[in-house]
């Protein structure tokens, strides 16, 4: 009955875990694509000083960091979780 029940659990969990690892990949997707065309359209820009177009590189790997560390939270998270369903004998 536990085998049964635990193979349920952990085939929930790799399910979320997927889903969520999708989402945190369209995440960063986003980001290193919307961050490449404004930086190319600051780069184009005179007008914006050098100093708003580095605060900007700095928001966005700031971004792109959070991102990973996010993603990394996450699947430390999901090691741990299935490690409660391992059956030690």
């Amino acid at each position: 009955m536990y085998e049964q029940s635990a193979s349920v659990v952990k085939q929930m969990i790799d399910l979320q875990r997927m889903s969520i690892e999708g989402m945190i990949s369209n995440m960063i997707v986003f980001w290193d694509q919307t961050g490449g065309m404004l930086k190319s359209m600051l780069n184009q820009a005179a007008w914006i000083p050098e100093e708003g177009k580095k605060a900007f590189n700095t928001w966005a790997e700031t971004n792109r960091k959070g991102c990973e560390t996010l993603k990394d939270a996450v699947n430390n998270g999901y090691a741990t979780l299935g490690q409660c369903f391992e059956r030690k004998v």
